[in-house]
């Protein structure tokens, strides 16, 4: 019975992009036609230029670009064709496009000590806060979720995904299918990407082909001097270049993805 909504709700979710040839997005349409700064740091309100996404009955409001929303439905219905009839996990959306207001609540409350990190911050110097919020959260204008390329799935926690959690065999597929349908996991093992940037995120998918070219704008953006983070949040300061780092240390496999073959 699950199923049988489940699927309907894809297809209402769907027939609305259904259609549309995969593009190489021009300049113009890479920002949706917002102002590239705003676009790049998320100084903008959803849904915007950005789409609905439903994947589970009552689930909350989560918005993605139509074209990453087009390649996650038909990835969802390939997995849900393919998997084995006993398994019971669905793809469902626990974070999509979040805009700058948002992500500075998140970062804010961790900087004050409002939300609980791994350890107190008790104690600490605002450097060693900040090192601790980069574990697994963005500074407000460099997350990826500004974007609407990037969302988290199923549940935030990596065990989820291993060898005992419900996610594994979800996982699995995804490591072998994604990048057909231009998916790539951006926070691989550290150790794949120089030991730099956030720890591991099993849950974090990005929709390669545009997030690869919005990554390099950004970066530009921000040695430039067009993107501005100085003042703007709690910490923001401190944080400084060490911005780059976080933004630009994806995982490789990533930057091969220029087009989905699906």
């Amino acid at each position: 019975m699950f199923r049988t909504k489940y699927v309907s709700l894809l297809f209402v979710s769907f027939f609305l992009v259904c259609g549309e040839k995969p593009v190489k997005p021009s300049k113009t349409d890479l920002y949706l036609g917002l102002e590239k700064t705003s676009y790049l740091t998320g100084k903008f309100n959803s849904p915007g230029p950005l789409a609905p996404v439903i994947l589970e009955e009552n689930g909350k409001d989560h918005f993605l670009r139509p074209e990453v929303k087009k390649a996650l439905h038909q990835m969802v219905n390939d997995f849900e064709d393919s998997k084995p009839s006993s398994y019971k996990q669905h793809i469902f959306l626990v974070s999509s496009f979040r805009n700058f207001t948002h992500q500075k609540a998140i970062w804010e409350s961790k900087f004050t000590g409002k939300k609980a990190m791994r350890i107190p911050i008790k104690g600490k110097t605002p450097e060693e806060i900040i090192g601790l919020i980069l574990e697994f959260s963005s500074a407000p204008g460099t997350s990826r979720h500004h974007w609407g390329t990037d969302f988290d799935i199923n549940a935030l926690d990596n065990a989820y995904f291993e060898e005992t959690g419900k996610g594994k065999i979800l996982y699995d597929w995804l490591k072998q299918n994604a990048a057909k349908y231009g998916f790539c996991q951006p926070y691989s093992s550290l150790s794949t990407r120089n030991n730099k940037g956030y720890q591991e995120e099993k849950w974090h998918w990005s929709y390669a082909p545009i997030s690869n070219q919005l990554t390099k704008e950004w970066v530009k953006g921000f040695e430039s001097g067009e993107i501005q983070l100085t003042g703007s949040f709690l910490g923001a300061d401190v944080l400084g270049n060490r911005a780059l780092d976080y933004v630009r240390s994806i995982n490789p496999d990533c930057e091969k993805i220029q087009n989905p073959s699906l």
